[in-house]
């Protein structure tokens, strides 16, 4: 129990700091140091700190597959407001990938493929709530295939790199730009909403 233990906390450690300090800026020794351990005690689960990164990434999308689930019971898939407030809550619990995916990506091959996968599972998951979404008249169907993707790529930019776009060393994210991106592509789809829920309506309101 207690190597399982100390597993999970050089993981919950590692995502502490990498949000709030970067990738680059933080070594295995930090991470050590931050849980006081020995740097023997962290290579013992782990090997360097690209073989955390790959646990902190299945980690992030094995929990955005699960909020991405249809209800068990029901079948019914999250209205577009829940889908993208799920989706951003697990963003800002792993922030430091949407900041620095690109790098980490160029470093690691391994990772660069898990991407990938995740990327193209991703698509499948969305092209099946936005089936589900015109079967129940909540969106409006699009017939032109170049403009469908055109809006499929349009939300995955959005969603992968508004944390880039809203902060600057001298203006960390806060739950602000968490809410500013979720309504930055709130407003992109709204176009596309056959009757948008009045509490999406609200949202961008406010």
């Amino acid at each position: 129990m207690k190597k399982a233990k100390n597993r999970e906390r050089i993981l919950v450690a590692s995502v502490e700091l990498f949000n709030t300090s970067g990738v680059v800026a933080v070594t295995t020794n930090h991470i050590a140091d931050h849980l006081a351990i020995s740097p023997g005690n962290l290579y013992f689960h782990f090997r360097n700190k690209e073989e955390i990164i790959r646990e902190l990434f299945e980690s992030m999308v094995a929990e955005t597959y699960v909020a991405w689930q249809p209800n068990k019971e029901t079948g019914e898939y999250a209205s577009p407001l829940e889908l993208i407030e799920r989706s951003f809550e697990t963003f800002w619990n792993y922030r430091f990938f949407h900041r620095e995916m690109y790098h980490l990506r160029r470093k690691d091959p391994a990772l660069a493929r898990k991407w990938k996968s995740h990327l193209n599972k991703s698509v499948r998951m969305l092209q099946a709530h936005y089936a589900y979404w015109v079967k129940t008249g909540t969106m409006r169907k699009v017939q032109d295939p170049k403009e469908m993707q055109m809006i499929a790529d349009l939300v995955l930019i959005t969603s992968s790199s508004f944390l880039q776009f809203f902060e600057s060393p001298d203006k960390p994210a806060t739950r602000k730009t968490l809410r500013d991106g979720m309504n930055h592509l709130l407003r992109l789809l709204l176009p596309y909403h056959q009757n948008p829920a009045p509490e999406l309506l609200e949202r961008l309101r406010a």
